[in-house]
C-alpha cells in the first residue's frame, strides 16, 4: 500500500533532479575564463582622417542624351500622326452616331477608331521605353531629371490622346 507521504517524497525527488540537471545545464553555457575584447580604442580608430576617398563611379551610366532626344522623337511623331488622324476619325464619329451597328458609317468609324488607336500605341510604347530607363535609374539609386522631364511630356501626349478616343466613343454611342 502506497502511502500519500511516498508520492510526495517521489514528487519532490523528481523536481529536485530536474533543478540540478537545468542547473548542470546552465552552468555549461558559462565561459571558461576567457577575457572579453578590450573596449580600448583601436589603432585605425585614434588616427588622423586620412585623404579622403574619391567618388564611387555611379552604379550605372546615364542616359545619353541622344537617347533621351530619339525617344522624344518618336513621342512626337506619333503624336503628330495621331493629330492627322484625329480629324477623319471624329468626321466618321460624327456620321456613325445614331446609326445602327451593321451600318456602313459605322463600320468606317470603327476602322477609323482602330487606326486612331494604332497612332496612339506609338506614344504608349514610347512612354514604356521611358519607364524603363526611369525604373533602371531607380533601381541603381541615380536619379536622372531628364528622363522624368520626357516620361512627364509623353505621358501628358498620352492622356490627351485617350481623352480624344474617348470623347470619340461617346459622340459615336458605343
Amino acid at each position: 500500500m502506497v502511502s500519500g507521504h511516498g508520492i510526495i517524497m517521489r514528487r519532490n525527488t523528481t523536481d529536485w533532479l530536474g533543478l540540478a540537471a537545468l542547473l548542470a545545464a546552465l552552468s555549461a553555457c558559462a565561459s571558461g575564463g576567457e577575457a572579453y575584447p578590450s573596449l580600448m580604442l583601436r589603432p585605425f580608430e585614434t588616427g588622423a582622417a586620412g585623404a579622403p576617398l574619391p567618388p564611387a563611379p555611379p552604379n550605372r551610366p546615364a542616359t545619353s542624351p541622344a537617347r533621351l532626344a530619339e525617344l522624344r522623337a518618336a513621342a512626337a511623331a506619333s503624336a503628330a500622326a495621331f493629330a492627322a488622324q484625329e480629324p477623319s476619325a471624329a468626321r466618321l464619329a460624327h456620321a456613325a452616331a445614331g446609326q445602327p451597328f451593321e451600318s456602313d458609317a459605322r463600320a468606317a468609324a470603327l476602322v477609323a477608331m482602330a487606326d486612331l488607336d494604332s497612332k496612339r500605341a506609338g506614344t504608349a510604347g514610347t512612354l514604356a521605353a521611358l519607364d524603363s530607363l526611369a525604373a533602371e535609374a531607380a533601381a541603381a539609386l541615380s536619379a536622372e531629371p531628364a528622363v522624368t522631364a520626357a516620361q512627364s511630356e509623353v505621358a501628358a501626349q498620352l492622356a490627351r490622346q485617350d481623352a480624344a478616343i474617348q470623347r470619340l466613343w461617346e459622340i459615336m454611342g458605343s
